[in-house]
C-alpha cells in the first residue's frame, strides 16, 4: 500500500467518525451529520477547485463516490442466474 493510501485511510477514518459522532453526542440526528458533511465539502471545494471547475469537479467526484458505496454495499449479494 502506497504512503498516500495509508495517509488517506487513515484520516478519512478519523474525519468520518469525528463528522458522524460531534452531531450526534451533542444531540443531532441524522439530518445534522448530513449538514456537516455538506459544509466539509463545500470547505474542501472552496480550498482547491478553481472558480468555474465546482459542477464538473463535484459531478464526478459524486458519481465515484456513488460507485464506491455500491461496490462496497452490493460486494456479498449474490445474485441468481447470469446476464
Amino acid at each position: 500500500m502506497s504512503r498516500d493510501s495509508d495517509v488517506h485511510n487513515k484520516l478519512a477514518g478519523e474525519i468520518v467518525r469525528q463528522i458522524v459522532k460531534g452531531p450526534l453526542d451533542s444531540g443531532g440526528d441524522i439530518t445534522a451529520v448530513l449538514v456537516l458533511a455538506e459544509s466539509v465539502i463545500v470547505g474542501v471545494a472552496l480550498a482547491t477547485i478553481r472558480l468555474g471547475g465546482d459542477e464538473k469537479v463535484l459531478d464526478i467526484m459524486l458519481d465515484a463516490a456513488k460507485a464506491r458505496l455500491a461496490e462496497i454495499r452490493l460486494k456479498d449479494i449474490e445474485t441468481k442466474g447470469k446476464a
